[in-house]
């Protein structure tokens, strides 16, 4: 195998330089050195490849100006332009031609020429001189895929970047190599999910893998944020404020079922946002499929959040749609929010109450501010009318309570004037959402471009810009909710509206005759009871005597026994046990074996246990973890005690799949863990949270540190 180079493109030249450039340029080229991972051997086989090049470069330079002439027939003499010098490497400068091919850019012609060797099915020849396990090879080929999904990505190509950025890394693993490069691929894999959320998600609705694909990641990144407002870390380079818009931007792109299964889900971590949220889901369901049944559930989470917020419209629309025409105008009553009243006031005069003021209020709130953040209902045209006349909402609104003025007065869903639907809601046709004002459906991203190894920096927080929409809002950046859509936004406040709730319904919620005087009578005094009570004490003060006398008699005679087993022997093997079950293995001399290695992995589950458990224990961490990792995971215990929450570990199986060290000092260890995690909020076991079969790989990076074996990072995959 010879593989061709252009000399005057490894020295970085264009063919008209000249002598000087041409030494500069090998000089430069030499103090340049590759990045440290690479080998001696590898960095020497670059040197001769840059030499050769080099020493030809010169030969041709210096070569006799008639060399170039050659003698054709009939006695004319032309000029042959002849091809710029070349450098052949062969395979045993095979590592040093893929580094200079990877510093020249070339990342698809490495993967070409390195396929045969580190990919042994699709292999059309094989070499003896060349392993497909040699680490420089392998290294060429991870930053060459690493190269390549980096540009991907600037290119906008998301999925495409991640395919490349998974090669890399998984090729790594399956060798146990180069841990900081790993790391920084999964770094970009991080800060990439989002941008492959919103590509999926917004892919055509026929590509349903896409899709499914999409909300898996989101799914994956609520988890490690621990709900959209919590205080997880994603290592996506999000603030709570970004993300908010990022779940603003994804709602467009998601059915009312599933923003309906994701919110109502996170909604149980408890979770204010996404409470709001399943309810907009909810009612966009119920109304547009005329299941009253949801729209029901969403007023009971009204209810959660009415302490936090003003959602009296709200209530007041779920309680219209439920046919409670009392309770809605009660609601309406209890509002502060000026404008909308007055909207709905202006829109009720003549009528002996609101409610067409709040039909049509409705109606214009659920085409312009529900309707258009569901991909299945964008394109839909709200009707209270149609509602109202379905059979099916007929029949469960005639079972529910507060409906006996809808059945009375509603003698015509079409034509009847209880609701004002006749007028004055058709004499104002609702707004229909324009869809023909977004000419692409294809979401706009930020500008982040990562460059090339050893030569990018990375740019501040990538922003996910929202698609151009008639509904999308335009308020400042600095709030926190800023491109959440609703006169007051489809996300709750962070700060309490001071208004409580009505005294009237905690009137309704508290037991009659609970007065002190009348919650428990008086007791006689027993002379029965006491008795027996005294009897009870005498039987158990003799019991304790008779016990004392027995381990006096059985420690005495035990030690007259020549075939008792020796305290200390039975003491000592529980001593051990404990100490291995609750410390962190002792390194022993030499690199860390699988052995060691199976025993910290186990006393850190069992700490991990304990520390984020009921009892925080999280002292214990120092015995097994130092730090980053330790104070990561004594943060992760002191937010869970602060909550009132704690999580409940039960370790399944933990098997270590491979044991790399790094001297006597340092090791990288491997694992897959599969494990049960119950999540408990208030003493209350949170189903939401919680997993019944957790199943991940994790590497350990470990140091030994006053002769113990201690975890200092964690990479999950």
């Amino acid at each position: 195998m010879r593989v061709p180079l252009d000399c005057y493109r490894i020295l970085g030249l264009t063919h008209l330089s000249g002598l000087d450039k041409i030494h500069q340029a090998h000089r430069d080229r030499l103090l340049s050195m590759p990045r440290r991972e690479y080998s001696d051997a590898a960095i020497a086989s670059r040197k001769r490849i840059i030499d050769k090049a080099y020493e030809l470069l010169i030969e041709h330079i210096n070569a006799p100006k008639d060399s170039n002439i050659d003698e054709l027939g009939g006695g004319d003499q032309r000029p042959v332009v002849t091809l710029p010098p070349q450098v052949e490497a062969d395979e045993k400068d095979f590592a040093g031609l893929l580094l200079i091919l990877y510093e020249l850019g070339e990342s698809e012609k490495v993967l070409s020429l390195a396929k045969p060797y580190y990919d042994p099915e699709e292999a059309e020849y094989q070499s003896a001189r060349i392993s497909p396990h040699d680490p420089d090879l392998l290294l060429s080929v991870s930053l060459s895929f690493l190269d390549l999904g980096r540009e991907y990505w600037k290119q906008g190509q998301y999925e495409a970047a991640a395919s490349s950025l998974e090669s890399a890394q998984d090729l790594l693993l399956k060798e146990g190599l180069f841990l900081s490069i790993r790391s920084e691929i999964q770094a970009d894999l991080f800060r990439l999910r989002p941008y492959r959320i919103l590509e999926l998600l917004a892919s055509p609705d026929n590509h349903t893998n896409e899709h499914r694909k999409g909300m898996s990641l989101l799914q994956e990144m609520l988890e490690a944020r621990r709900g959209i407002d919590g205080s997880g870390n994603d290592y996506s380079s999000l603030g709570i404020d970004d993300f908010l818009r990022f779940i603003q931007q994804l709602r467009s792109y998601m059915t009312a079922i599933e923003q309906q299964t994701l919110f109502e889900e996170e909604a149980r971590r408890p979770s204010s946002v996404a409470t709001y949220l399943a309810v907009y889901a909810l009612i966009a369901r119920g109304f547009s499929q005329r299941q009253p049944a949801l729209i029901r559930r969403a007023k009971g989470l009204l209810v959660k959040l009415s302490a936090k917020q003003d959602i009296y419209l709200e209530k007041a629309v779920c309680a219209l749609l439920l046919g409670q025409t009392e309770e809605a105008s009660s609601a309406i009553e209890n509002s502060s929010e000026d404008d909308q009243i007055a909207f709905i006031r202006q829109n009720s005069e003549g009528a002996p109450d609101l409610l067409p003021g709040l039909c049509l209020y409705s109606e214009r709130w659920l085409q312009e501010e529900v309707y258009p953040h569901f991909r299945d209902l964008m394109s839909q045209i709200v009707s209270l009318k149609d509602y109202f006349a379905d059979e099916q909402v007929q029949a469960y609104l005639e079972e529910l309570p507060n409906t006996g003025a809808l059945s009375s007065d509603w003698t015509s869903p079409v034509g009847g004037d209880r609701f004002g639907l006749t007028s004055p809601v058709d004499d104002t046709p609702p707004v229909k959402r324009d869809l023909e004002t977004s000419t692409s459906n294809e979401p706009r991203l930020s500008t982040y471009a990562p460059e090339t190894p050893n030569r990018f920096q990375r740019s501040s927080t990538p922003v996910l810009e929202r698609p151009s929409s008639t509904s999308s809002s335009n308020n400042g950046s600095g709030n926190t909710v800023q491109n959440l859509p609703r006169s007051r936004r489809n996300v709750p406040p962070t700060r309490n509206t001071g208004r409580n709730v009505n005294e009237s319904v905690k009137a309704l919620n508290r037991p009659a005759n609970t007065s002190p005087n009348s919650s428990h009578p008086k007791r006689k005094f027993n002379i029965g009871r006491l008795a027996t009570v005294i009897v009870v004490a005498i039987a158990i003060l003799a019991g304790s005597l008779w016990l004392v006398v027995w381990a006096f008699r059985a420690l005495t005679g035990a030690s007259r026994t020549d075939a008792s087993i020796p305290l200390e022997k039975t003491i000592t093997p529980i001593v051990q046990a404990i100490k291995e079950n609750d410390a962190a293995p002792t390194a022993q001399p030499g690199p860390l074996d699988k052995e060691t290695a199976t025993k910290v992995i186990e006393t850190w589950q069992a700490t991990k246990t304990k520390a984020l458990g009921k009892t925080y224990e999280d002292n214990l961490l120092e015995e097994i973890l130092t730090d980053p990792a330790l104070s990561d995971w004594k943060a992760r215990a002191k937010d869970l005690k602060a909550s009132n929450s704690y999580l409940q570990y039960q370790v399944k199986s933990s098997e270590v799949d491979k044991v790399t060290p790094d001297g006597d000092s340092k090791a990288k260890v491997v694992a897959k863990i599969s494990e049960t995690r119950n999540y408990f909020n208030n003493g209350e076991l949170d189903r939401g949270a919680s997993k019944e079969d957790a199943s991940y790989t994790v590497e350990y990076d470990l140091v030994r540190k006053d002769n113990r074996w201690l975890i200092r990072e964690m990479l999950v995959f």
